[in-house]
């Protein structure tokens, strides 16, 4: 009996679609389902299920057409990421189409601080929040993978299969560098959705600066997590 339920969540996450392609909506639609998915929310918790549910609607699907992307379209690959910053309360995400066209989708207003004339804003009217407002950036490639540092090698870590290698390196000691940050990525190939949780920042764990402000990380275990991080041969300049 456990074996049957088991199964039938898996189903109910894993979508599988016989095309091999799905739309960034259908892709949505199969991700709300599962209310377990959403951060800082319980079963219990009906308000804030449907204001999660309606804010990554509006964030994901109104976010890919200001970006001047079909989220009716079908791909046969679609990765998002949905960054959360709990203490204030923005959404910041980035949606990529076959591993070709990006999408920032934010609402962090900080960011327009650094680089407003590059995003466009989006409004959303909405029952329960009124207005959603979001900003959006359509984003090359080649610009995503040299300014987008710390998505950019969880993005690879993920479209390359190398998260349980990439753990391994985590695991190297107790003051390996990790980060504090809230987010979850799902990556739509061969048919299926899988949920990835990688809460790690690229650049705020100094490992482009060869990890040199951990007093307690010893010199050997320094190494070894380069390496290790080197040898997973992610394409970071």
């Amino acid at each position: 009996m456990k074996n049957i339920i088991l199964l039938l969540n898996l189903m109910l996450f894993c979508s599988c679609y016989s095309q091999g392609k799905i739309t960034l909506r259908q892709m949505n639609n199969s991700l709300l389902k599962n209310k377990s998915l959403f951060p800082y929310s319980t079963s219990s918790d009906s308000t804030m299920i449907k204001m999660l549910t309606r804010g990554y609607t509006i964030y994901r699907l109104a976010g890919a057409r200001s970006c001047n992307i079909d989220p009716d379209k079908k791909y046969s690959h679609i990765y998002i990421e949905d960054g959360f910053n709990a203490e204030r309360g923005y959404y910041d995400g980035v949606i990529i189409f076959d591993n070709k066209d990006v999408c920032e989708v934010t609402a962090n207003p900080n960011k327009l601080d650094i680089d407003s004339l590059s995003y466009i804003k989006g409004k959303e009217k909405d029952a329960i929040y009124n207005e959603v407002i979001f900003y959006t950036k359509k984003i090359e490639m080649e610009n995503f993978k040299k300014n987008y540092l710390n998505e950019y090698f969880r993005y690879q870590l993920v479209i390359q299969n190398k998260t349980k290698e990439f753990e391994k390196c985590l695991n190297t000691d107790k003051y390996t560098p990790r980060s504090s940050i809230d987010l979850i990525s799902y990556y739509f190939t061969k048919k299926y959705i899988e949920k990835n949780y990688i809460p790690f920042s690229y650049k705020d764990t100094f490992i482009e600066d060869g990890i040199k402000y951990l007093p307690y990380f010893k010199e050997e275990k320094k190494k070894e997590f380069i390496n290790c991080i080197s040898n997973l041969n992610i394409p970071i300049e």
